[in-house]
Parts: C-alpha cells; structure tokens; sequence
C-alpha cells in the first residue's frame, strides 16, 4: 500500500530491478508548457534537444498503459521486472499526484501486437539505448516517471 511519495519511490526504485528509472516533480507556474518541459528536462539531466515539439499528447488511460508497460518489462529484452506486480498501482499513484485536467506527454510510439502492448519507436531524450515513460504537467507541478534501458 502506498500512503505517501517517500512509500511510492521506495517501492518503485526496489522493484524495477533492471536500467534506470527516474521520478521527479517539480512545483511551477506555467507560462508555457513547452518552455516548462525543456526546462525541466535540463534541470534533472535531461536531454530536450531532439524531442522538441515531438512530443506525442496522451489522455489519462494512455498515460496509465505507458507507465504500466515501463514497470513492467524491460524494454531491450522484453523481459517481466519484479515491478510487475505493482505497476499499476504505482502508475496509479503516479497519476494521482496530478489535477485531472493535466496534460501527459511521451516520446513514444506504442502497439499492441498479439496481446502485448509494446514501444516501437521513439524520440529519445536520455543516452540510454531505450527511454520512454510519461511527462506531467498541470497548473502547478511538473513531474516525470521515466524508465531508460541498455542492450
């Protein structure tokens, strides 16, 4: 059960058990998304350059696929993490932390293929061989949950 976020990065950061994974917020005063995006991917190390105005809108339940998929599997080799089973409460909780009006980004591209929903392609804006996750900004916060994996 997670009853705050120090509980949510404490299970997130034991259980996806492969690569990198990123959670960060951030309180803000929007004046422009974009320039809030870049920004904030800058401040956490992040690289904006390429992804630009790649960014690919998601409504909530897409948001809540995405996150599900990158708690999950690890994307080089499309292996179960030990995250699985609570990759959609975490994502949940992820979610949570923003109004329901907020917007979701990623710089990804999905399928479902047999059952099995899966990154295809993607602008990436880490080093890393594989990086996907969910972008959040509502009126007043910005926050990420970003997984990144190597071959």
């Amino acid at each position: 059960m997670i009853n705050n976020i120090e509980d949510f990065n404490q299970i997130l950061l034991s259980k996806r058990n492969t690569g990198n994974i990123t959670c960060e917020f951030k309180n803000i005063q929007l004046a422009s998304d974009k320039i809030t995006k870049d920004q904030f991917l800058n401040e956490i190390g992040f690289k904006p350059i390429e992804i630009k105005e790649n960014w690919k809108k998601v409504d909530k339940n897409e948001a809540q696929r995405i996150l599900e998929y990158i708690l999950s599997f690890d994307m080089a080799y499309d292996t179960e993490l030990d995250a699985k089973p609570e990759a959609k409460t975490l994502s949940s909780y992820f979610l949570s932390i923003f109004h329901r009006k907020a917007a979701f980004f990623t710089n990804g591209y999905f399928e479902e293929d047999a059952g099995s929903y899966r990154l295809r392609g993607w602008t990436p804006i880490t080093d890393s061989t594989f990086d996907t996750g969910i972008l959040a900004i509502d009126k007043y916060k910005i926050g990420i949950l970003w997984a990144e994996d190597t071959d």
